[in-house]
């Protein structure tokens, strides 16, 4: 218990100092400007982040509980590229529509995320990292490519789906974009939080999970759907960016260990610092010409998963 609440303790705390330090640095210089003006123009993009963050982080959890998989990803397995896929054809076939209903996007995100989601159980199958990576690599080549081909075919959503590609989407974050994601991205956490007993029961395998009462289609259409859910929300608010939903789960489980029930909501908290960190990493470090935080992701995030993609191998 003590490990626990110090686990969650720090994480708080951390994220309290990141949010403050981001609130204080942007392409305006560091500082909050006069009588603060310039917290409301970076808090949308900070609780964008957070938001992102969190809903990747629980997601990426969810995947690896769901396919026994510890190298499972929404990044790595294409959903997000999905996701980015869904929206690209809303946007090359409708452009007007889509900015008149705030739900159109996140709502062809989520059925790019879900079909990708779908392929990937059917092609993958369940527990095997080699298939489950070479299938990911395929879907996220296909979607890539069609998301670039409708994008050199539309000039006006050609830059927005572009940055959408590099997850350069935190710049424009306003209220009036980001509250629809953030209410599903915390709504798509908070439901996939209730599936922890049967990650648990899972984790000893299928047989040993329906003995001890656990529905396993049940439980495995559930996180299918919420997993992509929470990758089509988080993709509205940064657009495509890998290794969150890889790394939070892994350092979670390093730090307070494999029990679903408490690394979740702990993978979710440090997916939001992550992305966050990130974020102000890429604004700091290059003020007036900053670097994404899928740019940083990467940078960070490859060395780190090489290093799990041999330990897991072992």
């Amino acid at each position: 218990m003590n490990r626990t609440l110090l686990a969650f303790g720090s994480g708080l705390l951390g994220l309290v100092i990141l949010i403050f330090v981001a609130l204080s640095v942007g392409s305006a210089g560091t500082g909050w400007g006069d009588g603060g003006g310039l917290i409301l123009l970076r808090a949308p993009r900070i609780l964008a982040a957070l938001a992102a963050g969190l809903a990747l982080g629980i997601g990426g959890a969810a995947q690896q509980g769901v396919f026994r998989n510890p190298l499972a990803d929404p990044g790595l397995t294409g959903v997000f590229g999905g996701a980015l896929f869904g929206i690209a054809i809303l946007l090359g076939a409708s452009p007007a529509l889509a900015w008149q209903r705030p739900w159109i996007i996140p709502l062809a995100a989520f059925l790019g995320a879900l079909l990708t989601s779908v392929l990937l159980v059917l092609i993958s199958g369940r527990g095997n990292t080699a298939r489950l990576l070479i299938t990911g690599l395929g879907l996220n080549a296909f979607t890539a490519a069609g998301t670039l081909v409708i994008a050199s075919r539309s000039n006006e959503s050609r830059e927005l789906l572009t940055n959408g590609a590099y997850g350069d989407w935190l710049g424009m974050a306003t209220l009036e974009l980001i509250w629809l994601p953030c209410l599903l991205c915390a709504f798509a956490s908070c439901l996939l939080l209730t599936l922890c007993r049967s990650f648990d029961l899972l984790s000893f395998g299928e047989d040993s999970a329906q003995a001890s009462g656990c529905d396993v289609n049940r439980s495995r259409r559930w996180a299918v759907l919420l997993t992509a859910l929470a990758a089509a929300a988080a993709t509205c608010l940064v657009g495509q960016v890998a290794f969150i939903g890889l790394l939070a789960p892994h350092l979670a489980r390093v730090i307070i260990g494999p029990r679903h029930r408490l690394m979740m909501p702990l993978s979710g908290l440090l997916g939001g610092g992550l992305l966050l960190c990130a974020d102000t990493i890429g604004r700091a470090a290059w003020p007036q010409n900053p670097l994404s935080a899928a740019a940083v992701m990467a940078l960070l995030g490859a060395p780190l998963f090489i290093w799990i993609a041999r330990r897991s191998h072992e």
